[in-house]
């Protein structure tokens, strides 16, 4: 028995010994080109699936049973490098950055390309420039960094929408919004002015954005890609050690700018002059105010606002399973008391290579939010300006406190000659409950099968889901939104979407350069959203808001829908590379969408493109300074079917009708009208444009000229006063929906990138980026002029037309000349007529085309500098050409205090000398479209990497960094980058009090174990 077990034992070590003599290390350090470790650097054997990564010291070790080996290095942003090393010879690496431009990989629809490859038009930003900036939603981060895509905040609120242009506006009711793909599933951003979907995604788990712009591109999209397509693509985990990466920021936030109302004396001289002048006695309680309080509520409702944001996350894996898995908290508060932003989220991406065959790739995301916000206007007669939060603040009359001596709220229109529609802002910030409650759980998998050498299935399976709930309270204390006896809402709101896929995709290689990719598939996705609105009045006490129905006095009859629509789509791509140096791509899509009329449900989307990498020519190749140059030419189609369901039935709704027998109202029904024919919108598209490189991609540059046209525009319109029907704000009794004309976006892009300086320690980059588009309405249906607004509930201030040969929804009014000798505003009488007083007699029939919400150039800037281990980037943007219809100033320097409220000074400017006389010439003219130019400093960030020698912290950064702190502008508002109304209304361009803009500071840190 000894002798066995003996036997055993060197048996053992003998085996050891080999399996130690097979396994060589192989060890080596790892930096950048200024002598900074490199952490997380892929090493593979070439030839084998052993893989390693980088510690934070740049150091590795890999084992191999050869004395000699040859190591592939690779790293994102990073030259891949391949080295011959000899076991226990420590290797010295230096990885050069990465010439932009020559490997990267974009995301396209259904598949990735490298740039060099691109025959359409896309733009991309990575995750280390998404991070530069701290950001609350996917949006704000390409904002001034991508040419033809311009992102406009609706509103300063936290949390509150933000829309997205792509080369343009080009629908009237089908939207405007870009179709976004997170992680393959397709998604519209619906409401960019209350709760912004998008903001439920933490941005610091995005991977990379790419902008798809030209029909090429979109086209695989087919039905939803008339916008351009937004590619977001969340983070993967990479083989090696475990990665821990915990980022933490704090700031402030304050008003970036207050306006100039008038105060108590200069309000009440105001007032005294108007009477005066108007040849008229003051006012009792007018004549008898005697000086007192001067409330400035601006000052009484903005505030300081603290901000925060934690993300950590941990990645890691090996050549079979990568992970990334994360939390993120963001609080955010508004620079208005009580208002603010919070999200919760928490994500986890696995892949998984089950075999040689077939691999799993998996993404799932949880995430809350709350917004508390300050009830803007919704520009209806029932919430208009005055009844707003913003409005509010505006309005309210300075000679009052904020405050009566018994504690409760004062009223803010004190004059027997003021209006009514004002409340008292600070109750409005401190008592009214307006919050949005957000939950959505996201997620999917791709299976991915290999059937072939060249042919591989994927099969998609994906999901969304997301509550919202609206709470909204008017308390009884606010005179006329809570009517002294309290006005609640409750609305939830339950979306799903499902998508199921299945494409094919196979890659022949013709000659060693040469290829054919085709990609084939099946595309089914269906919604569902389930409404249910509450209402009541008549409460007992404001302690329980709305969230005890029961107590209310008066509680309206629920509101309850459900709203389905499916699209189910063929589509199918083929790309031929010939050498690397010809590309061709051709693809379609043939989708079928629920929303629209039977024979018209179906729709066929092309697009063909080509490119000519000339630069890979021989007669080129002696050419030093030229590093790359390719032409680019795509011509493609892609629809729009982004209006609500069930447009082209005949369906009913209950309304009170006073038709029938006796005297009192019954319930009747009211049917909308059908349309049978209702089709899609189709953007057809033409782009031409090249890639260039210059210097060894020191100089890079790339511009494009498009052609945009989008035919059988959507639109509700008004039917005739023969069809019997009312109107009424949206769609409803009176409207119906219809194709109704043309419109043509043409413009250009380009994109130029330097590198100005490279000498290791000091490195100086600089990006620009313009783009230049004009906008026409090229045809109406009948050649018919279509109003803005169909029905008579609008309280926008809104003045906009759409009209053959002028941009959708240009302003439409009267054009402002001057004042006459007595102060009187004076327009352009274009017929001639008089009124009694023997002046210009102004009316619908004066009214001209009077300026373009939108601008004609918009760009972005964006430096960075390095010096050691110093950063310092910065993000400069701004636009040119646009106007704005200021409504709020309309309202602020009505040259009357009857039936009115506080004023901006500029009254005085506007209206020297107040009167009766003066105040029935005060019209919407192109006086209050305000140039919208500006110039911004959306973001400086200065980075310190600190040098920590440390085997456990594999980096540290540290940084300070601000948001608009530098806003060049004209305009008089709050803030230029201003759109009450959302993207899909015809109203564009208005700024009805919006919620202002605020500066921010932040102090952040990065670490990395």
């Amino acid at each position: 028995m000894p002798t066995a077990k003996l036997t055993l034992a060197v048996l053992v070590m003998s085996w050891c010994s080999v399996a130690f003599a097979q396994n060589k290390q192989f060890t080596g350090k790892v930096t950048n080109p200024q002598q900074m470790p490199l952490a997380g650097v892929s090493v593979q054997i070439k030839n084998s699936k052993t893989v390693t990564a980088t510690a934070s010291d740049g150091s590795f070790t890999i084992s191999a049973p050869d004395d000699k080996v040859v190591l592939v290095f690779s790293s994102v942003g990073f030259e891949k490098k391949e080295l011959l090393a000899t076991a226990g010879v420590p290797v010295e690496l230096q990885l050069k950055e990465e010439a932009q431009g020559l490997s990267d990989v974009v995301v396209v629809g259904y598949g990735t390309q490298r740039k060099t490859e691109l025959t359409g038009a896309v733009s991309s930003i990575r995750n280390e420039k998404l991070r530069e900036m701290p950001v609350v939603s996917v949006e704000q981060a390409v904002s001034g960094r991508l040419a033809g895509v311009q992102v406009q905040q609706t509103s300063g609120q936290p949390g509150a929408g933000i829309s997205v242009r792509v080369r343009g506006v080009s629908s009237i009711a089908g939207g405007n919004e870009p179709l976004y793909v997170i992680d393959g599933l397709p998604q519209f951003n619906d409401d960019v002015r209350g709760a912004n979907g998008l903001a439920t995604i933490n941005p610091s788990d995005i991977e990379s954005i790419e902008v798809l712009k030209d029909a090429s591109a979109t086209a695989i999209y087919g039905s939803r890609g008339a916008n351009g397509v937004v590619m977001v693509t969340t983070r993967s985990g990479r083989a090696g050690q475990a990665r821990i990466v915990f980022e933490s920021s704090a700031g402030i936030q304050q008003v970036r700018k207050k306006l100039e109302l008038m105060n108590a004396d200069e309000y009440v001289d105001f007032a005294k002059r108007y009477y005066t002048n108007s040849n008229q006695a003051l006012p009792a309680d007018l004549a008898a105010y005697t000086p007192g309080v001067s409330t400035d509520w601006q000052e009484e409702v903005f505030r300081t606002a603290l901000l925060a944001n934690n993300n950590l996350s941990i990645s890691g894996g090996n050549d079979k399973t990568r992970y990334y898995i994360s939390t993120g908290y963001t609080s955010q508060n508004g620079i208005v008391r009580n208002s603010g932003y919070k999200r919760g989220s928490l994500r986890l991406n696995v892949d998984s290579r089950v075999n040689d065959r077939f691999s799993i790739q998996s993404r799932m995301t949880v995430s809350r939010a709350r917004q508390n916000g300050f009830s803007p206007s919704v520009g209806d007669n029932t919430r208009n300006f005055g009844k707003s939060g913003i409005g509010s603040v505006m309005r309210a009359v300075p000679t009052v406190a904020v405050k009566n001596a018994d504690g409760t709220y004062t009223d803010v229109t004190p004059f027997t000659f003021n209006g009514i529609d004002a409340e008292n802002p600070v109750a409005m910030a401190e008592e009214v409950l307006d919050q949005n409650t957000t939950t959505r759980v996201q997620g999917g998998a791709d299976f991915k099968t290999i059937i072939i050498k060249g042919l591989t299935n994927t099969t998609r399976l994906s999901g969304d889901y997301y509550h919202i709930r609206r709470d909204l309270y008017f308390p009884r204390i606010l005179p006329r939104l809570g009517n002294n006896i309290g006005s609640a809402e409750l609305g939830n709101y339950d979306k799903t979407s499902l998508l199921a896929e299945n494409f094919l995709e196979y890659k022949y290689n013709l000659t060693p350069g040469s290829y054919i990719e085709a990609i084939g598939g099946v595309s089914y996705q269906k919604e569902r959203l389930n409404t249910i609105d509450l209402a009541a009045s008549g409460f007992g006490t404001d302690q329980l808001k709305n969230y005890n129905f029961n107590s209310a006095n008066s509680v309206s009859k629920p509101l309850t829908n459900v709203v389905e629509n499916s699209i189910v789509s063929a589509f199918a791509r083929v790309r031929l590379n010939l050498n690397d140096k010809y590309m061709f791509a051709a693809s379609i899509r043939r989708d079928g969408a629920s929303v629209f009329a039977e024979n018209n449900k179906y729709g066929v989307f092309p697009s063909v493109s080509a490119a000519w990498r000339i630069s890979e020519e021989a007669f080129l190749q002696n050419v030093t300074w030229l590093s790359g140059l390719k032409l680019r030419g795509s011509w493609g189609q892609a629809g729009n079917p982004a209006i609500r369901p069930y447009q082209s039935l005949l369906l009913g709704q209950t309304v009170n009708t006073g038709q029938g027998a006796g005297t009192g109202l019954a319930v009747g029904l009211a049917p909308t009208f059908p349309n049978p024919d209702l089709k899609w919108e189709t953007t057809t598209q033409t782009d031409i444009g090249f890639d260039a490189g210059l210097l060894n991609e020191k100089i890079r540059i790339t511009f494009d000229y498009y052609i945009k046209t989008t035919s059988d525009l959507l639109a509700l319109v008004q039917l005739p006063p023969s069809a019997g029907v009312g109107a009424g704000i949206g769609s409803g009794p009176g409207q119906i929906i219809d194709n109704v004309g043309e419109v043509e976006n043409k413009g250009w892009e380009l994109t130029l990138g330097t590198n100005l300086l490279n000498n290791g320690d000091f490195t100086i980059a600089i990006d620009v980026n313009l783009s230049q588009n004009r906008n026409r309405v090229t045809k109406t249906k009948d050649g018919k002029d279509i109003p803005t607004i169909a029905g008579g509930n609008d309280a926008s201030g809104s003045n906009s037309i759409i009209r053959p040969g002028e941009p959708l929804s240009a302003f439409y009014g009267p054009k402002f000349t001057g004042l006459d000798k007595d102060g009187v505003a004076q327009y352009e009488n274009l017929n001639g007529d008089k009124d009694a007083n023997g002046r210009d007699l102004i009316n619908a029939l004066d009214n001209q085309i009077i300026g373009s919400p939108y601008p004609d150039l918009y760009y972005g800037i964006n430096p960075t500098i390095r010096y050691k281990r110093f950063t310092l980037s910065s993000v400069w943007a701004g636009v040119s050409g646009s106007r704005i219809n200021n409504a709020a100033l309309f309202d602020m320097t009505i040259p009357s205090p009857v039936g009115q409220y506080n004023k901006r000074k500029a009254l005085n400017d506007f209206y020297p000398n107040p009167s009766l006389t003066v105040s029935n010439y005060h019209f919407r003219s192109n006086r209050y479209m305000e140039n919208g130019s500006f110039f911004r400093l959306r973001n400086i960030r200065l980075d310190y990497n600190v040098d920590l020698k440390s085997k456990t912290v594999r980096n540290l950064n540290v940084y300070v960094s601000a948001q608009n702190l530098l806003t060049v502008t004209d305009y008089s508002g709050y803030d230029p980058e201003v759109n009450t109304f959302n993207g899909n209304d015809r109203r564009q361009g208005v700024d009805l009090g919006a919620y202002p803009a605020a500066k921010t500071y932040n102090l952040g840190l990065g670490i990395t174990f």
